[in-house]
């Protein structure tokens, strides 16, 4: 068991340069620390945030800047690091608001009537809205009522549509929230939701965990961790393009060719994105005078990784694994999938909002920030 004041931090950026990098490693048996600390190394101070989970505690951080190749060594001490509002989280009726800095990000819906919960709005640099906003059914101009900013749905479920709003659709019930933290660094929600059938018929349980950080205004990032879990029941997942395990319908103003869809290939715009396979998938474009985007970061642990992107011109982005047929038609496949009786399968997304196009906004490095982090460990000093 071990003080702060005899810990050190050790970080190694790896082959990429690091720029404000969402960091986290799990903490050695018997370490103990309290809930927020600050690591110091020379000038610097940043906040760490201490998080208690099943398999332990775990130190998160935001690590400020280290160029490839290199390592930094802070000192971990208590108390808090350099000031900052951190992350913080308000439940209200059927929504809870998520504030990053004292500014408000987003909030996450989940009332009852709705078809399934969804993040709305999302907020970028200048505080521009990154995604279309919510109007009524039936305003003129207003298509695909069921593209709610961001969502989880899929449009084939044991013969269910948990994607549209038609009549005779399925539904994602939020059922509870397991667990909400917050602090200097960043924030969490895990929920407990129940996709069922029109009829209110149960066909899987979902554990949904959405974890927001501390970032500057310029950039923000969000984790999606999706876990499905069927019960005495096979779920077929079928071959559809009306679905995304995570999807985002963007502000109108970036709507292509006004902005601009790129994914990890080059791939530009709708004839180049739509049903190809890639790492990520961008959307940039100019939303009241600032040049923004935002794109959805695939995991390499996600079924069929790359993704198959189901990403049009008119604002629709989403991570599709089972449109096979649609989107290879030649190649004779399909992407249905049975998930067997009394198992689960976990999808794993970040959503990354960030100034300028995906060149600018470094999306490629955030890719790398995502799936090769920089490479943590804590030790005892002398």
């Amino acid at each position: 068991m071990s003080a702060p004041e005899s810990l050190r931090l050790t970080v190694n950026a790896g082959p990429h340069a690091r720029l404000n990098t969402p960091c986290y490693l799990p903490l050695p048996a018997g370490t103990e620390l309290p809930d927020v600390v600050a690591l110091v190394a020379g000038k610097t101070r940043l906040p760490g945030q201490v998080e208690r989970g099943p398999d332990g505690r775990r130190l998160h951080f935001i690590l400020d800047r280290l160029s490839a190749g290199q390592s930094k060594v802070f000192r971990i001490q208590a108390g808090a690091g350099s000031p900052s509002c951190g992350v913080g989280l308000r439940k209200g009726k059927g929504s809870v608001s998520v504030a990053i800095n004292g500014q408000l990000f987003t909030r996450y819906l989940h009332q009852p009537d709705l078809a399934r919960p969804y993040l709305s709005p999302i907020t970028g640099p200048d505080g521009v809205e990154m995604t279309r906003r919510i109007e009524k059914r039936g305003t003129p101009g207003y298509d695909h009522a069921h593209h709610r900013s961001v969502w989880v749905a899929h449009g084939l479920v044991n013969g269910t549509d948990n994607w549209s709003e038609e009549e005779g659709h399925g539904r994602t019930v939020h059922q509870d929230f397991e667990a909400m933290t917050s602090g200097p660094v960043t924030a969490a929600i895990a929920e407990r939701c129940e996709w069922v059938t029109a009829a209110g018929r149960r066909i899987l349980n979902e554990d949904r965990n959405i974890r927001f950080y501390a970032l500057p205004e310029s950039m923000r990032c969000v984790d999606f961790t999706i876990t499905l879990k069927t019960g005495e029941d096979a779920v077929l997942f079928g071959d559809t393009k009306e679905g995304g395990m995570l999807s985002v319908r963007v502000n109108p103003q970036i709507n292509a060719p006004a902005g601009t869809i790129e994914n990890s290939f080059g791939g530009v715009n709708e004839d180049e994105t739509w049903g190809k396979r890639a790492h990520w998938c961008d959307y940039s474009g100019t939303i009241d005078g600032v040049h923004a985007g935002i794109a959805i970061l695939d995991h390499p642990r996600n079924l069929g990784h790359p993704v198959y992107w189901h990403v049009r011109n008119y604002g629709l982005m989403t991570a599709n694994s089972f449109g096979v047929s649609h989107f290879e038609p030649e190649s004779g496949k399909r992407g249905d999938w049975v998930m067997p009786a009394q198992s689960d399968v976990t999808f794993r997304y970040r959503l990354y909002v960030h100034a300028g196009d995906a060149a600018r906004g470094r999306v490629r490095e955030a890719y790398h920030d995502y799936v090769n982090p920089p490479h943590c460990s804590v030790a005892s000093e002398g």
